[in-house]
């Protein structure tokens, strides 16, 4: 086999099938075969053009990945401690390694925006940059894991850049810790990743607010971890006043991607509490309650995917089986339907029951 397909974005909600060279492989690099590729709420902006991406088309999207090593040149299997045939992840950024940010060891905001998912075009040699396809690229940059066949490609698609997520944007960067209360608006699965992150860190109290259609992604919120679950309205301030016994909520995750929600969510952090902003949204700007996180000094802080610590305990917590993470992945795509699942994932709201939508890339579909 001297090619491989991937779902090419070329232009706004316009998918086609590409056919592609596979890479020669040297000392320093290596080639994925993908199993699964997660479907993100920030795929749906790049997809529908409301995004940086744009520029860059054509492109390939996806950027949680699961797959198996089918090719590693010998310094790059010494770095990431894999073998052909290894089940691993690859993380979403790898960085441009020259950058003042890279160098700081932030390489998820890399000033480049070195990464998968359509940050690099599919035009640039040796085209493989984005998940959905059979093969990715591994450049002597690339963050790859090793997750081992104990955990399944539906467990390991959402350790990169969910599940890792989560805990870096609550537990690391939040500062959630035993005995806290955590509140996370949005329970899709960014904001379930949240919930487990919570968990595990040991908030002893832990609410989920969705939508009134929202119920099988808080009852899995409820399966997670969450003491309460709520459904979001002009209530929703009160209702956390009342659970939290008036004391509001040590750490607020937004991870809705709505314009509508942060506000809200602002309003219930306590005096000193930390408001973690984190999804994608296509509004030009989001309304706060300024005068109130002033007044209570409330430390806002915005959260942009994961980092290799997080990563790590992702795979821990994941290997723990604690949590039902299999469970998250609820709708499966073939690579020649990638656009469907793109437009599910959009219209997730109205359709109770989609949490994670995954493209896998070898189901001929039909």
């Amino acid at each position: 086999m001297n090619t491989t397909t991937s779902a090419v974005l070329r232009a706004p909600e316009t998918f086609e099938l590409r056919e592609f060279p596979l890479p020669a492989v040297g000392d320093d690099d290596g080639l994925l075969r993908l199993e699964l590729a997660g479907v993100c709420g920030s795929d749906v902006l790049h997809w529908s053009g409301n995004s940086a991406v744009s520029r860059n088309l054509p492109a390939i999207l996806g950027h949680e990945i699961v797959g198996r090593i089918e090719r590693v040149g010998p310094t790059a299997a010494r770095r990431w401690g894999v073998t052909v045939g290894d089940r691993v992840i690859a993380e979403a950024s790898f960085g441009c390694g020259l950058c003042d940010l890279c160098l700081r060891g932030s390489y998820q905001i890399c000033a480049e925006g070195q990464g998968y998912g359509g940050r690099i075009s599919a035009a640039m040699k040796p085209h493989l940059w984005g998940a959905y396809g059979q093969h990715l690229y591994l450049p002597p940059r690339a963050r790859v894991h090793r997750v081992g066949d104990a955990i399944s490609p539906e467990v390991g698609v959402v350790i990169g850049a969910v599940l890792a997520n989560g805990v870096r944007w609550v537990h690391t960067v939040g500062g959630a810790g035993v005995g806290d209360t955590v509140v996370v608006f949005g329970p899709g699965p960014q904001g379930l990743a949240a919930v487990i992150a919570a968990h595990a860190a040991g908030a002893s109290q832990i609410l989920a607010v969705g939508l009134a259609g929202d119920h099988a992604r808080l009852a899995f919120a409820r399966d997670c971890g969450a003491t309460d679950t709520l459904t979001f309205d002009q209530h929703t301030v009160e209702a956390i006043t009342d659970l939290t016994g008036g004391q509001l909520a040590d750490v607020v995750i937004d991870v809705t991607g709505s314009a509508n929600s942060p506000a809200v969510a602002a309003e219930t952090v306590r005096p000193l509490g930390t408001f973690v902003m984190a999804g994608s949204t296509a509004a030009a700007s989001i309304k706060l309650p300024w005068n109130e996180l002033v007044r209570k000094e409330v430390r806002a802080q915005g959260v942009n995917s994961h980092d290799q610590a997080a990563v790590r305990a992702a795979i821990a917590l994941a290997a723990s089986a604690r949590y039902p993470l299999d469970r998250m992945v609820t709708h499966r795509f073939p690579l020649s339907f990638t656009g469907d699942a793109l437009s599910l994932i959009r219209n997730a709201a109205a359709s109770d029951g989609v949490i994670k939508a995954v493209i896998d890339p070898f189901d001929q579909g039909s």
